[in-house]
């Protein structure tokens, strides 16, 4: 029963993130194309910048509201729903505010000093705006997400997303296209997403400022703000490299790495925040109402299916994407395409985080997290510097994979401590050996054009790929012949 709830949560975020996707396959080209190459990345470097400023400005809140919210609603802490909602609401809305000013003071004190684009500060001023509606839109959907009312969050993202491509096809249609024009579409779309999810969780929603309890805030704070840094830090992880490459190779270097970097983020959308907004309310949940065992049983199955399935996937996006990026954004990206594996190998090792750090999630030692992103970014930072000059973009790429792997082992190490479950290595040892050597095979395999090789890679691995996880895995081909095979007399 478990599984099949987080599943359910699973679903509902995976086809979200499907149909937003979607809506990124459609506005990528139209921005690649009617950009310049320097453009897009200044445009991706505003928008990697907000993610980072929001991540910061929530000071770990998110987190804290799905973790106390398990406890509060099972009895397991002495707050009412009504209090966390009156201090959580309060506390987002000066960290709107406040956030919103910093970014700001960033956009006119310092961009003008170290960017060459025309009216950068222009577009900070813009964009600010997606800042203040992003953290006021966090409050509403993380409560959602806390009540595992996954359906509603992942339409409110639809939602918000195909309202921006509507924008984004007047402005193509009406007029020139431009990082402004990008920008203010993305402002319009949130202030509609908060609409719609403050009205979706506003049956629930008590505010009182009497039951405002900064002894409740305090206590959200020390548990979230950990998990800030380690977010923001992870952030710093993949953004760093942005900034050194805009400085040591250029913006043209900067536009090309965005394009692919932004092409594989695709799969963090689809995938893993899928199951981060899952798995995370589930196994608390899990940890609160349940057993022990029943939430060892839980992560130890869903890292077990992660890992097989994750595999194959990003193999198989590695050996279609250069040719999706040639059809989508043409040939002048095509050299970024070099970093799409080791980064689609990156959000795999990411999401491989929310399983095996569960132990430190669970038991609020968020400072673990903490200490460990600290030491993954400073040496992120430290290869990025040394690495770029020498390997250019590649260099970039593979600097994150190493981050990443520093930080999993750290972690995973110290939560075991915690929280440990089993883990069975040979079957995702040997689905990963046949995966590469499917990839090596197919990788200079020609089918002709790039629809062609997209086409008849993609089938082609995907049959080889899924073939390989029936055969070897046992729980998935038992997953499968329980679909297939009929039922039994007297079953439905």
């Amino acid at each position: 029963m478990a599984a099949s709830g987080a599943l359910k949560h699973i679903r509902n975020y995976a086809s979200a993130g499907v149909l937003t996707a979607f809506v990124g396959f459609i506005t990528f080209p139209i921005l690649t194309r009617s950009l310049t190459v320097a453009e897009y990345g200044v445009l991706g470097l505003i928008t990697a910048s907000l993610t980072l400023f929001v991540a910061v400005g929530k000071l770990g809140m998110q987190h804290a509201v799905i973790r106390f919210y398990a406890q509060i609603k099972n009895a397991n802490l002495t707050f009412s729903v009504s209090q966390m909602n009156s201090t959580v609401s309060m506390m987002f809305v000066l960290f709107a505010a406040l956030t919103t000013g910093l970014w700001l003071l960033i956009g006119y004190g310092f961009m003008p000093r170290h960017s060459e684009f025309d009216n950068i500060s222009t577009l900070f001023l813009v964009a600010s705006g997606i800042v203040f509606f992003r953290l006021l839109g966090s409050c509403f959907l993380n409560f959602l997400r806390a009540q595992q009312r996954s359906a509603i969050v992942g339409f409110t993202h639809v939602v918000t997303r195909y309202l921006y491509l509507l924008m984004v096809l007047g402005v193509v249609f009406f007029t020139n296209i431009s990082v402004a024009y990008v920008l203010l579409a993305m402002v319009l779309a949130e202030i509609v997403g908060v609409v719609f999810a403050g009205k979706k969780y506003w049956p629930d929603f008590k505010f009182n400022f009497k039951d405002i309890k900064p002894s409740l805030g305090k206590a959200m704070l020390v548990y979230g703000m950990p998990l800030m840094m380690l977010e923001s830090l992870g952030l710093v992880m993949r953004l760093s490299d942005r900034y050194i490459i805009q400085v040591m190779l250029g913006e043209n270097e900067l536009g090309m790495y965005s394009a692919s970097y932004n092409l594989t983020a695709y799969l963090d959308l689809i995938i893993l925040t899928a199951m981060v907004q899952a798995i995370k309310p589930h196994y608390m949940q899990l940890w609160e109402s349940e057993s022990v065992e029943r939430t060892k049983t839980f992560l130890s199955h869903g890292f077990h299916s992660y890992v097989v399935l994750g595999i194959p996937f990003i193999t198989l996006f590695s050996l279609v994407s250069p040719h999706l990026m040639n059809f989508l954004a043409s040939d002048k990206y095509s050299p970024g395409t070099i970093i799409i594996p080791f980064v689609a190998f990156s959000f795999l090792l990411d999401g491989a985080m929310h399983f095996l750090a569960a132990g430190l999630y669970i038991k609020k030692n968020t400072k673990v997290l903490m200490f460990w992103g600290g030491l993954a970014t400073i040496l992120n930072l430290c290869l990025n510097i040394l690495l770029i000059p020498v390997y250019g973009i590649l260099g970039a790429a593979l600097v994150t994979i190493a981050s990443y792997l520093v930080f999993m082992l750290g972690v995973s190490y110290r939560a075991f401590d915690f929280l440990a479950f089993d883990i069975k290595p040979r079957v995702p040892l040997l689905v990963t050996m046949l995966s590469l050597l499917v990839y090596a095979l197919l990788f200079k395999f020609n089918f002709g054009g790039d629809i062609a090789n997209l086409f008849g890679k993609g089938m082609l691995g995907g049959v080889l790929l899924c073939t390989i996880i029936v055969v070897v895995d046992a729980q998935t081909r038992e997953w499968v012949l329980d679909r297939i095979r009929p039922p039994k007399a007297g079953e439905v």
